[in-house]
C-alpha cells in the first residue's frame, strides 16, 4: 500500500507585482472567493448605469481589497486609492490583474 502525502504549503504560487505611486512595492496574492467574485461582477457591470461617485468607491473599495491580500501583509485603503488614482487607473489595474488571474486558473499546469 501507497504512503501518500499532500502539503499546501509547497504548492508553487503566483504573485502580481504592484508598485504604487507612493513607492510602495506589493506582491499579491492570488484573490479569494469573495474578492474574485467581486472582480467578476465588476467586469460585469454596466458602468453607464452607475453614478460616478460610487463607480469611484466600488473600484476604489476593490482595489484596496485585493492589493491589502500581499505577501508584505500591507494595508491598502479605499480611501488612499480613491484619493490618489483616478478611474482610469483603478480601471486599469483591475482589468490586468483579472487577466493575471485568468491566466493562472486557466494554466493546465
Amino acid at each position: 500500500m501507497a504512503n501518500v502525502s499532500f502539503d499546501f504549503n509547497k504548492i508553487p504560487r503566483s504573485f502580481f507585482n504592484v508598485t504604487l505611486k507612493d513607492g510602495r512595492k506589493l506582491q499579491v496574492k492570488m484573490p479569494k472567493k469573495k474578492t474574485f467574485e467581486k472582480l467578476q461582477a465588476l467586469q460585469n457591470m454596466d458602468q453607464n448605469a452607475v453614478e460616478i461617485d460610487d463607480l469611484l468607491d466600488t473600484f476604489g473599495a476593490l482595489c484596496a481589497e485585493t492589493l491589502s491580500h500581499n505577501l508584505n501583509g500591507e494595508t491598502v485603503t479605499a480611501d488612499y486609492m480613491t484619493e490618489n488614482y483616478d478611474i482610469e487607473e483603478m480601471t486599469e489595474f483591475i482589468k490586468t490583474f483579472y487577466v493575471f488571474v485568468g491566466n493562472i486558473t486557466n494554466d493546465p499546469n
